[in-house]
Formats: C-alpha cells, sequence, structure tokens
C-alpha cells in the first residue's frame, strides 16, 4: 500500500498540489538540494578561513605525528611533550575552523533547506533501499540527504581545494 502511494506521488511529480524543484525523483531532487548545500558551504569556508595557515598547521601536526611515532619508544617524556604541542596546535586548528561567522553563515541557509526537504519529501516514504550491513531500514529522506551531503561535500573540498 505504502509503496503504491509513493509510486504514485513520484509518478504525478507533485506533493500536496505542488510540483518538485527539479526531476521527477525524489532522490535525485535531494541529491541536486545536498550538492548545492555543499557548494554553498565549502565556497564560505573556503574563502571566509585562513586557508593558508589551516594548511600549514596540518602540515605541521602531521610532520609532528611523524616524528612522535619515532621517538615514542625510545623517550617517553618527549613523546609526550610532542603530544602536548600537537594538541595546542589542533586547538588552534579548530579555532581556524570552527569560526563563528562562518557557522552563522551557512546555518540560517541549512534549516531553511533541512525544513523544505523534511516537508517536501518526508511524504514520499522510502527514497532509497541500500543493502548496507548497519542500516535496518530503508532509507527515507534523512538518511539520503545525510548520505549524498557527506559524498557531496568530501568531493568538493578535494576539487576545491578546502582544508
Amino acid at each position: 500500500m505504502n509503496q503504491t502511494i509513493n509510486q504514485t506521488l513520484i509518478e504525478q511529480n507533485t506533493l500536496m498540489g505542488f510540483s518538485a524543484p527539479f526531476t521527477s525523483s525524489a532522490t535525485m531532487d535531494i541529491y541536486i538540494i545536498t550538492l548545492i548545500v555543499a557548494l554553498f558551504i565549502t565556497l564560505v569556508n573556503k574563502y571566509l578561513t585562513d586557508q593558508v595557515a589551516i594548511k600549514a598547521l596540518r602540515a605541521e601536526m602531521k610532520e609532528l605525528q611523524k616524528k612522535m611515532r619515532k621517538v615514542m619508544q625510545k623517550d617517553p617524556q618527549k613523546a609526550q611533550k610532542m603530544q602536548q604541542e600537537i594538541m595546542k596546535k589542533n586547538f588552534e586548528n579548530m579555532k581556524h575552523t570552527m569560526n563563528p561567522k562562518v557557522m552563522l553563515i551557512t546555518f540560517v541557509p541549512i534549516i531553511i533547506v533541512f525544513t523544505f526537504v523534511g516537508k517536501f519529501y518526508g511524504p514520499f516514504g522510502e527514497l532509497m533501499d541500500f543493502p548496507f550491513w548497519f542500516f535496518w531500514q530503508p532509507w527515507e529522506w534523512l538518511g539520503v540527504y545525510i548520505f549524498f551531503s557527506l559524498i557531496n561535500s568530501i568531493l568538493l573540498k578535494k576539487v576545491l581545494d578546502v582544508a
């Protein structure tokens, strides 16, 4: 019964009198929405954070971790001091990446998009039925949104070279 209702909604491409915004597939619509949101967030992060400082801090932390692994068995005290230095650099890195102005700029649009996607695509029910071993339930709009959002964010950060 539920499958028949979902199929009818998808075939008609309407939900309570409103047309789906992009395609006739609710899953593809959510993918496009997550791509747009991920692009927006990635660009805001790229241009409102100090990318040079973040990349430099990450490189320093990586180098310190390599040195710490070598020193760990020979001199545990020195390794512990190096670990503390890594923690300080990690805290500094978090100050750059968790920028309040970036969070405020991206928070409002995300809330609006979540509200729209939840209200518009929630009644479609099951959107994807992936046989992942850790998911026992078919994916509804939120699972599909999170799945596509993770993929899009990772790909866009690589393509746009964002730290």
